[in-house]
């Protein structure tokens, strides 16, 4: 027994000797050169890090300082992570104890922390372009806690913009943009205030587009919410966009910049889009340049802007090839409605209206708010009075039913409910008279099927 006892002791001892090293052999390298300056550093991660996790900021912040004297600068990320954080904190209790000069100083401290956190951690396994995305945070600091020079954040932003393009978040993208109209409201002098509007015109269709691609790209993730940002981000460029640009000042601007590169397609490019968005087409470079860009590349904003301009001297029938070409050419473009329910226009004004249905039908599909679609519809359907006309009611019914869609455009969308009114009240007159009504046996109410639709609506009084 004893034996056995002294043996397993000694295979214990052996296995305590096996372990030792393992165990002795922690590489603590990354904490310090020497094991007083290892123990210190851990020390005071550990402390600050334990209060900030209970939000016991005041307390986590002096260790902190200690951890940053002691430990080396690539000890840990989160250092700078939470450290920005602490300052930040720091600076705003300053400000309300109105101690200006270490609030200044604790901020200047942020940016020296941004700083050192893009040099020690550029990329990460997961982040591969961390130092972008922390650039991009500290443009935004920027704007946020130096206000009066917030001018300076733009080289900041366009540098991490370059970078990570279209996953930029929704706020850098957005306070970006406000950031160009600010420079545009402190510009002096036409000069400069073409520049500056030059730069929003540009700048809003690049932004668009990395805006759209971020938002599919998390569709695609199944993150709905943070598709949403990038949604709301375009709002407000769109918005901005239509307050800024006008035809007056867009046009001239767009002219240099063509003239300066006129063998530069894609300046034309931008130039079109530009133009269509604002709907800028009674000037005397459009045309040019839709025709220029249709040459070379014959997408989606080129065709509809040469059906625009056909469209608008009266040729219906020549313009709706174009825009039935721009919309196969925009599948999955954010235009699509747009272009859908310009199509369904000018086939109904080329008088083929089976053809301006199909595409109203689907630009409501495209655009499931928008009561437009429905309008047409409508507007499409009271046409075909004299195609029903082999019917008992000399083809009236079909004034009921356009009622119904002009009904259901003002109930998805109240911005349309004037115009819909509008319509109803001129199709009432229309409607087929009490006496028909009486002729035929037909009560109010009664649902009636109209033949050479292929729908069905109910009879009501004029």
């Amino acid at each position: 027994m004893t034996k056995n006892i002294l043996l397993t002791g000694s295979l214990f001892a052996t296995f305590l000797l096996i372990l030792a090293p393992a165990a002795l052999g922690q590489d603590d390298s990354k904490y310090g050169e020497t094991p007083e300056q290892q123990s210190a550093c851990k020390e005071n991660l550990s402390l600050y890090e334990t209060y900030y996790k209970q939000k016991n900021y005041d307390d986590a912040y002096p260790f902190w300082m200690q951890a940053c004297d002691v430990c080396p600068p690539k000890v840990s990320q989160n250092m700078y992570i939470k450290g920005v954080n602490l300052l930040k904190r720091q600076m705003k209790a300053a400000i309300k104890a109105k101690d200006n000069t270490r609030a200044i100083a604790l901020r200047d401290s942020v940016f020296t922390f941004y700083d050192l956190r893009i040099e020690h951690f550029p990329s990460t396994t997961k982040k591969p372009d961390n130092g972008c995305q922390v650039l991009a945070r500290k443009a935004m600091d920027w704007t946020s806690l130096n206000k009066r020079t917030a001018a300076e954040a733009r080289p900041m932003f366009e540098q991490a913009i370059d970078c990570l393009e279209d996953r930029a978040d929704a706020a850098v993208l957005n306070g970006y943009y406000a950031l160009l109209v600010e420079a545009l409201n402190g510009s002096e002098g036409a000069e400069n205030k073409e520049v500056a509007i030059g730069d929003l015109l540009t700048e809003y269709l690049r932004l668009s587009d990395f805006i759209e691609a971020g938002r599919q790209r998390k569709l695609a993730a199944d993150d709905s919410t943070g598709a949403a940002k990038y949604g709301t981000t375009q709002k407000n460029l769109d918005e901005i966009f239509v307050q800024v640009a006008n035809c007056e000042d867009m046009v001239p601007v767009l002219t240099k910049k063509m003239d300066a590169a006129p063998d530069d397609i894609d300046i034309k490019k931008k130039t079109l889009r530009l133009l269509n968005e604002k709907g800028c087409t009674d000037n005397d470079i459009f045309l040019p340049v839709a025709e220029a860009v249709y040459a070379v590349d014959k997408n989606a904003d080129a065709a509809y802007s040469i059906g625009i301009q056909l469209s608008k001297k009266g040729d219906y029938k020549g313009a709706l090839p174009y825009f039935e070409e721009s919309v196969e050419l925009c599948t999955d473009c954010p235009k699509r409605a747009r272009n859908l329910m310009k199509a369904g226009q000018v086939a109904k004004n080329a008088g083929q209206v089976s053809k301006c249905m199909r595409y109203a039908r689907q630009a409501a599909k495209s655009d499931p708010g928008n009561g437009e679609p429905y309008l047409l519809l409508g507007d499409a359907i009271a046409s075909m009075v004299g195609s029903c006309a082999d019917s008992p009611l000399q083809g009236r019914e079909v004034y009921w039913l356009a009622a119904d869609y002009y009904q259901r455009a003002k109930a998805i969308d109240s911005g349309v409910a004037s115009k819909a009114n509008t319509k109803i009240s001129q199709v009432k007159k229309s409607y087929p008279t009490i006496d028909d009504l009486f002729t035929y046996g037909i009560n109010e109410g009664k649902e009636i099927t109209v033949k050479c639709i292929g729908e069905t609506t109910k009879a009501r009084k004029p």
